[in-house]
């Protein structure tokens, strides 16, 4: 279950993650092929990658947009990453294995 910034486990209370760093609110998020990682899309133009398992940290931030980033996928072969933006755009992006 999603709270905007934070990870919920359906059965249980505890907060799983606390994933913070984005300047304005998330439009989208999907976990990666593997379920390492979480990938999110913001109102900031930007995208991050979420070390969502261990440290909750930002693995990386990826900027391109010039707008809102409003939708975010991974291929099935887990390798590329592509994004909407409110600018009109989608983008592709090569994710490191």
């Amino acid at each position: 279950v999603w709270d905007l910034r934070r990870i919920w486990d359906e059965d249980e209370d505890p907060c799983i993650a606390k994933l913070q760093g984005h300047g304005w609110g998330v439009e989208s998020v999907i976990f990666s092929q593997d379920g390492a990682t979480v990938l999110s899309g913001s109102r900031d133009k930007t995208i991050k990658i979420w070390d969502w398992r261990n440290s909750g940290n930002c693995l990386a931030t990826l900027k391109g947009h010039k707008n809102d980033v409003s939708s975010v996928a991974v291929s099935p072969d887990g390798k590329t990453l592509a994004s909407g933006s409110k600018d009109q755009t989608i983008r592709l992006w090569k994710l490191a294995q």
